[in-house]
């Protein structure tokens, strides 16, 4: 299944946050789904766009607006920022799954017929882990459920939320 860890508001910070794996995963997937949720509101179909997961709710969610999806644009492009921080990449370096992501034309995007206005909370694919807000509902999947991969490179440490969001039971799965 496609995530999003929005683990804060600040997308640079979410992005510092992010164990290795998922700093990886979020470009990857994340850029599957714009190019996705661009075509579902008619971008043009291309051999060359990722077409996967209509039907995940993150996907549903940023094919609902232009704000939804220049949120998660914003998410991916903070995650790729801290894919080559992470592992020494040059400035020109681009993540394939974002060089597609930014091969699209902007302006074509902004002129789509999207389904509404404005932006929504970011739909919880957090499991049991929900809370009145999105960003608490990921802390506690995150601190709970996505213990074992627990793994940060460079200066990068562990969130200093995570012990506050950790439920004894589950860190012991």
């Amino acid at each position: 299944m496609v995530n999003a860890f929005w683990l804060d508001r600040d997308l640079v910070r979410t992005a510092t946050w992010l164990v290795d794996r998922h700093v990886t995963s979020s470009v990857f997937e994340c850029s599957m789904v714009l190019t996705t949720a661009v075509q579902l509101n008619g971008y043009p179909e291309s051999d060359d766009l990722y077409f996967t997961h209509p039907d995940n709710p993150l996907t549903g969610w940023a094919a609902r607006s232009l704000a939804n999806w220049e949120y998660l644009r914003d998410y991916t492009e903070a995650a790729h920022e801290e894919w080559r921080y992470r592992w020494d990449h040059e400035p020109a370096d681009y993540h394939g799954s974002w060089a597609v992501v930014r091969s699209l034309d902007d302006e074509h995007v902004r002129d789509l017929e999207w389904p509404t206005v404005g932006r929504e909370d970011p739909p919880q694919l957090t499991g049991e882990w929900t809370a009145d807000d999105y960003v608490d509902a990921y802390r506690y999947y995150y601190a709970n459920e996505k213990r074992p991969l627990f793994s940060w490179s460079k200066d990068r440490s562990m969130p200093p939320w995570i012990s506050e969001y950790a439920v004894d039971d589950a860190a012991s799965r």
